[in-house]
């Protein structure tokens, strides 16, 4: 059959599955989940590394949901390698991902599938098939491309748990399906049960970020059934198969086949349930949720809650990219953190203690990179999904009573020592200041435990247990450069670490300050300025500081230096949030203050990509130059978010902080400081924007945003809130009790 005819059916078949779709306003039509997909807009193509990606994936799944399934060109779960990258020419298969978007973590507990057609051949670099990126369907509910090596079109939808597959043989010769289990360590397990029609097995999960490759103490396992009878099988070991072996495990590059004699249809469907805690408990997930084998009805479904997410957030006028760049980063703001649960409510115990748990009623979640989402992602979370928000929240606490302490970033269902500071407590002290259901009794005893104890056992230190350096941080007020903070994933970052735990215990000192515990809010509230102990003034920015006191000599001041984490003693000054009038004075006033902060700006020093400094451009608020707030951060949106796979990010997704910070500043506002009441202005890039609120959660119903002006990317010189004149301050409970906020351009 000629190229062009196999297109022609394929367009036909992809439109038949999309057409069927609710008529109420359709928003998963802006969401191209390929954007991002290859270079970064901030790529070094002299030299190409992690970096220059956005590391994100093309992820079908239910939002938040426990398994995300995506195209596969990179067979491997190893660091910093995601599953799909769209400058990539072949496909190996579709994995069933645990991927945590944009960083540079690995995959883990994942399988592939992959259909194949005539010649037989297993491994993944020998089956790989050449596809048309431009015939691609994709959106956050359905994915579907031609191979064109085999003349197969596969496509795949999913539920919360499980995924729906559906490969079609445009001209079936020998026809089989490949499963691979995925575990670089060899340690996995698959079997072939020809009565059920299925294919089992499971991968096991290994840690990163101190205590690599360790054993978590659970897999991911899968189950994957069939709707046409399975005709021959076997399992295979990279490129050797043994036909009729129904079961094998721990062996390399492990794998299974099953074929079949397509007569009636040529088509075969595949269901599969996954999990965290059995084989049997990914079967009833798949018995649940995708009780029948309509494939358009679970894509329907599908659509459908993604439909309802994404309008949660309604926008009107403004340019049709934009539309797409927003809706986009709305989807990507919402599939971390990862259910963790089985339909029946079972769980992993936390911190590797083997024993399955049960909820009481409600979801558990896991991956949560705390350093990124605790700044914008987990806020915009709380707006548009505060159920599954109070869910994750109740997660976290369980972490802690699993462990004995609070995770600061917690990722494969396990402690980690990632990035710096201690986000989680954060997350959890925002969320308790802004009026959420969370148990603060049972929390607040481990978040005060994390900002004053270190583990006594070492093994539990190492793990990732506690703040690093802590002891350093008590003594000095800074963490001095003779602590090398060697118990981390990343070592050093002194002045980092130091910036970041003065913001942690401001917040916490706001969570004292509300229960009522005195001694301990004056104490956080002195230990919240910390940020002071790092500033170099004869340099006049922050600095490695010695135990004696003395700052060292070894500094530039816009190059990456191993005091700090990611960044420059220039993009790192401005990181104390919560204390912007304190850090004005610190510099020198407000005239060297905004001296360098313009400076920062214009000579291109700011750096969009590292999601600490996301609260920068609104900085300029402070100095009275709301103007330039507006055209700093129109001027981002612009420049460092695209509409295409190539250029479509700024750097890695960073779980979702990069996309929540488009989402917030293209509607007009931005968290400057989670645990504060406050968000900072800036004005939206659309005519109107307005925020459905769910009433079960906040006592509004609808906020507006309106945006009065011909180019909505000009600055506005008004804002008025309910009809009276407003400053560049917009208090969260003015959001949550609903109005209206519009800006405008005085006559």
């Amino acid at each position: 059959m000629a190229i062009r005819n196999i297109l022609v059916f394929f367009v036909i078949l992809v439109g038949f599955t999309s057409c069927n779709q609710t008529s109420q306003k359709d928003y998963v039509q802006y969401v191209n989940p390929l954007i991002g997909t290859s270079y970064s807009a901030t790529a070094d193509m002299t030299n190409i590394t992690i970096d220059n990606y956005g590391q994100v994936i093309p992820a079908v799944s239910m939002p938040f949901g426990m398994t995300q399934w995506t195209p596969q060109v990179l067979p491997t779960e190893q660091p910093s390698v995601a599953p799909f990258y769209s400058n990539y020419n072949y496909i190996h298969g579709f994995r069933a991902t645990h991927w945590i978007g944009g960083l540079k973590a690995q995959d883990y507990g994942s399988f592939t599938l992959m259909p194949v057609n005539e010649l037989f051949r297993t491994a993944p670099e020998m089956r790989k098939s050449s596809y048309t990126q431009n015939v691609i369907s994709s959106d956050p509910s359905y994915f579907s491309v031609l191979l064109e090596s085999y003349n197969i079109m596969a496509e795949v939808t999913a539920t919360k748990r499980a995924g729906f597959f559906r490969f079609s043989w445009l001209m079936p010769d020998n026809p089989k399906i490949i499963i691979d289990v995925n575990s670089d360590e060899a340690l996995g397990y698959i079997k072939i049960d020809t009565l059920k029609n299925e294919v089992y097995g499971y991968n096991p999960v290994h840690r990163m970020y101190n205590g690599d490759t360790k054993p978590t103490g659970f897999s991911g396992y899968f189950v994957a059934r069939f709707d046409e009878p399975i005709s021959d099988f076997g399992t295979f070991k990279g490129m050797d198969y043994t036909p009729g072996k129904m079961e094998d495990s721990n062996q390399v590059n492990l794998g299974a086949y099953v074929g079949f004699v397509l007569t009636e249809k040529n088509s075969v469907l595949v269901k599969i349930g996954t999990s965290f805690t059995s084989i049997e408990n990914a079967r009833e997930n798949l018995d649940v949720e995708i009780p029948d084998w309509d494939f358009t009805k679970t894509q329907s479904d599908l659509y459908s809650s993604w439909n309802n997410l994404l309008g949660k957030i309604d926008i009107e006028g403004g340019d049709k990219d934009d539309f797409m760049k927003f809706y986009t980063s709305l989807y990507r703001s919402c599939l971390q953190p990862r259910l963790f649960s089985d339909i029946d409510g079972s769980y992993p115990g936390f911190g590797g203690d083997s024993i399955i748990h049960k909820t009481d009623g409600f979801d558990y979640y896991s991956d949560f990179p705390a350093w990124t989402m605790s700044r914008a992602q987990m806020p915009l979370v709380s707006l548009v999904a505060p159920n599954q928000y109070e869910d994750m929240l109740k997660s976290l606490i369980i972490k802690a009573e699993n462990g004995g302490w609070m995770p600061t970033s917690p990722m494969w269902n396990s402690y980690t020592s990632d990035m710096i500071g201690d986000n989680i407590s954060t997350i959890i002290a925002d969320a308790y200041l802004k009026g959420f259901n969370v148990d603060i009794n049972k929390a607040w005893p481990f978040m005060l435990k994390n900002a004053y104890e270190t583990p006594e056992n070492p093994f539990d230190y190492i793990n990732g247990k506690g703040r690093r350096a802590l002891e350093s941080y008590l003594e000095y007020g800074y963490i001095p450069l003779e602590d090398e903070v060697k118990d981390a994933y990343y070592h050093g970052g002194q002045v980092s670490r130091t910036l970041e735990y003065a913001y942690n215990d401001w917040v916490l000192a706001q969570v004292a300050k509300k229960l009522g515990k005195t001694n301990e809010f004056e104490d956080l509230l002195i230990r919240a300025e910390n940020y002071v102990n790092v500033f170099d003034p004869d340099k006049g920015w922050v600095n490695g500081r010695f135990a004696n006191d003395l700052f060292t000599d070894e500094f530039i001041e816009n190059v990456e230096l191993p005091f700090l984490t990611d960044g420059t003693p220039k993009q790192y000054t401005w990181n104390v949030p919560h204390n912007i009038p304190g850090l004005i004075e610190t510099m020198g006033g407000t005239e060297i203050f905004t001296d360098k902060l313009n400076n920062f700006f214009d000579s291109g020093q700011y750096k969009h990509e590292f999601v600490f400094g996301h609260h920068n451009p609104y900085l300029l608020n402070y100095i009275d130059d709301w103007k330039k707030t507006q055209e700093t951060v129109k001027n981002i949106l612009g420049a460092k978010y695209g509409t295409t796979p190539m250029g479509g990010l700024a750097g890695n997704e960073s779980a979702g902080q990069l996309s929540a910070w488009y989402v917030f500043s293209a509607m007009g506002f931005y968290p400057v400081c989670s645990g504060s009441n406050e968000y900072q202005l800036s004005s939206p890039i659309f005519n109107k924007v307005t925020l459905n609120l769910n009433n079960q959660f906040f006592p509004g119903n609808k906020f507006e945003i309106i945006g009065k002006g011909e180019n909505q990317y000009n600055a506005f010189n008004k804002v008025k809130l309910n009809g009276k004149e407003s400053g560049t301050v917009l208090n969260y409970n003015d959001l949550i009790n609903g109005g209206k906020l519009v800006f405008s351009l005085s006559e």
